[in-house]
């Protein structure tokens, strides 16, 4: 017995050497490693990395003592160095003790949220990455990576769908690519099928079948969104070539005047452009890859009811005898999106006769922002929009294009975003009260957006009757919904109504 004792004496003796030069090995002033003084050996000690719960649990446990000293801050900022170079070196344990370290810390809000990011690249467990992440949007909920970090482990965007906007290319097409669309033929006599403007059937030109659109599929429950919806996840859509190019092929042609390319169905063969009545046989239409639609609102009125309401419109605003082109049905591509988080603000308030600085922060929702895809009528298509009812909204199916072309978008998701987080700032603006609260005037009111999200957005086709009428050599638009017949069109002007209009900003 006493031998063996001796032994284990002897070999941790022998193990407290340095295998290099023999020296005695000493512990590093953090207690994680064992150093040898004379030759520079490093040994580290192995021990089980802790959980982020036990982390969490620790952090808690610990007083909220202020340490502002230069010295606690330049401490602070080398071990976060440390640990960053750690966890790029896939050091994992050191990364840790390091990046846990600064949470131990008094440090900045800036600091932390970096700390907790790379401390979710050192675990492996989805388990401890959420949490990591958690933390991360607890203190900045906005934060880009942590969002698309959560949006990855939820299963809403895989790692190799992420790209680098900066490095997308435009491909090439050698020639025209040959685009998968549904037929609309009749099953009973190969007839051509047309879409009713009742949102509900296509019918056969000939015999007279009809084919209801409801027969599809019913909608799948989104797992985010809920029964029916329409939403789509904005983060993981921007992570992707989605976010910034158009990725499926659909068939569409452009006019040869305006510029604006139509989506068509295969069964097109002429197409009106509603902007300058150009007349095309779309033998050269292409391919391209665009981002399909999520819902649309089926056309309600046909063009004997468009006709009906322009009449009406003219007769109420005593145009007499306009020269009126064609009236053409066409799709408009719109985007929504819904913007949330914390809006912090700044200015001055009065309190005496004196202007005070203040400051305060609200959280915000805007549901259904919307920004119009079409360039060519965004002034009224703004106009018109709070004429549509989008509860009748329906999952986006081709075969209501049958009879009318869709305009294909303009605007690509990620610039749409930014004019919708700048409508909501206006609007915030236009309105400081619903800001500032009981604060009363504030002078020189900033807003700061860095808190606003974009949570989620859609793509939506609204349906539009577009004609233009000529009085007096001058040529004016007018907007007819396609859901409700409600007008906006441009009217001849005296001097004094030009002048409100300079005014509006119009």
């Amino acid at each position: 017995m006493n031998d063996n004792v001796e032994i284990s004496v002897y070999n941790i003796v022998m193990n407290n050497q340095c295998p290099d030069c023999q020296a005695t090995l000493y512990f590093s002033p953090n207690g994680r490693f064992r150093i040898c003084e004379r030759c520079g050996y490093k040994e580290p000690i192995e021990r089980p990395r802790p959980k982020v719960k036990d982390l969490l649990h620790e952090l808690s446990m610990m007083s909220d003592i202020k340490d502002d000293s230069d010295q606690t801050r330049s401490g602070t900022r080398i071990l976060l160095a440390q640990g960053v170079g750690a966890a790029k070196a896939g050091e994992n344990d050191e990364a840790y003790f390091a990046l846990a370290g600064v949470l131990r810390r008094d440090a900045p809000m800036n600091e932390k949220v970096e700390a907790w990011i790379w401390l979710s690249k050192v675990f492996d467990d989805l388990a401890d990455k959420r949490v990591c992440l958690e933390q991360v949007l607890v203190l900045n909920p906005t934060h880009g990576l942590a969002r698309r970090g959560m949006a990855i482990i939820d299963g809403r965007l895989k790692k190799e769908d992420i790209i680098n906007p900066d490095q997308i290319k435009a491909t090439k097409q050698t020639g025209p690519l040959e685009a998968e669309a549904e037929q609309f033929v009749c099953m009973q006599c190969n007839g051509r099928m047309n879409y009713t403007p009742d949102g509900e059937s296509l019918k056969c030109e000939f015999c007279g079948f009809t084919q209801t659109l409801s027969e599809a599929a019913e909608p799948k429950p989104d797992a985010q969104f809920g029964q029916g919806a329409f939403e789509q996840d904005f983060t993981a859509a921007l992570s992707m070539a989605k976010g910034h190019l158009q990725p499926v092929n659909t068939r569409t042609f452009q006019c040869a005047n305006c510029a604006v390319d139509f989506v068509l169905t295969p069964e097109t063969l002429s197409v009106t452009c509603p902007y300058c009545d150009g007349v095309y046989v779309t033998e050269t239409a292409e391919s391209h890859e665009i981002m399909p639609p999520h819902a649309l609102l089926p056309f309600a009125v046909d063009e004997d009811k468009a006709r009906m309401a322009l009449r009406s419109w003219f007769k109420q605003h005593r145009i007499e005898r306009p020269g009126v082109s064609p009236i053409i049905g066409i799709y408009l591509p719109i985007w929504t999106f819904d913007v949330g988080g914390e809006l912090k603000w700044s200015g001055f308030v009065k309190k005496g006769d004196d202007w005070v600085p203040a400051n305060g922060n609200r959280l915000i929702f805007f549901d259904d922002v919307m920004v119009p895809g079409s360039k060519k009528l965004a002034k009224n298509l703004v106009k018109g929009l709070d004429s549509f009812d989008f509860k009748a909204l329906t999952a986006y199916d081709s075969r209501y294009l049958a009879d009318w072309p869709a305009e294909r978008y303009q605007l690509p998701l990620a610039d749409a975003s930014l004019q919708g987080r700048r409508q909501v700032l206006k609007r915030l603006r236009k309105n400081p009260d619903s800001v500032t609260g009981s604060r009363g005037y504030v002078k020189d009111l900033r807003l700061h957006s860095n808190g606003l999200v974009i949570e989620s957005f859609k793509l939506l086709l609204l349906p539009m009757w577009i004609a233009h009428y000529k009085l007096d050599d001058n040529v004016y638009d007018v907007t007819i919904n396609g859901q409700t017949a409600v007008i906006h069109g441009q009217r001849p002007q005296n001097a004094i109504g030009k002048l409100f209009n300079w005014l509006r900003g119009e």
